[in-house]
């Protein structure tokens, strides 16, 4: 499903165990070394994320995630392979990050297998925020998806027939 006049491609699978699973896709005009940097390094990562982020740069490293006035959380490097692949658990679901080369660009993909079905629609929205957010960065402008994180989660939860 292409959010229309949004720059995200997002759908909804399953596992082979039926857990959900949010697919993202968006082009950047950054090179995949640039885009790298910006998911891997803890600076530029804390810049877009949604909290502060601590990444240990190899497989069984430590992720931390630092939210304001909360505990911090941990997860866990699961694949690497620099600069077009990096997975990490987070709150017991799984992020895959890949890059690849796209037309003077690059082409991002993220994965995001949701623990509570109920939640697919939030976290849709929140990407797609997380997504611009990135892009603004890279460009060095103010991100603003142009629409408030309640008006992304009624369009997701209609789009992925949530």
């Amino acid at each position: 499903m292409t959010a229309g006049k949004f720059k995200v491609d997002v759908s909804l699978d399953s596992t082979v165990e039926g857990q959900p699973v949010l697919r993202f896709r968006r082009r950047f005009s950054h090179d995949v070394e640039r885009l790298w940097r910006a998911l891997s390094e803890d600076s530029e990562l804390s810049a877009w994320f949604p909290c502060a982020v601590r990444l240990e740069q190899q497989v069984g490293g430590i992720v931390e995630f630092r939210f304001p006035d909360e505990e911090p959380d941990q997860g866990k490097v699961l694949e690497l392979d620099p600069p077009h692949l990096l997975a990490f658990s987070w709150d017991q679901e799984v992020l895959r990050w890949r890059l690849q080369p796209d037309a003077g660009g690059s082409l991002l993909m993220l994965t995001n297998t949701i623990q509570d079905p109920a939640k697919i629609a939030n976290v849709a929205a929140g990407w797609h925020g997380c997504l611009e957010q990135l892009a603004a960065f890279l460009d060095g402008s103010a991100g603003d998806t142009g629409q408030s994180h309640e008006q992304l989660v009624r369009h997701y939860s209609q789009a992925l027939g949530q």
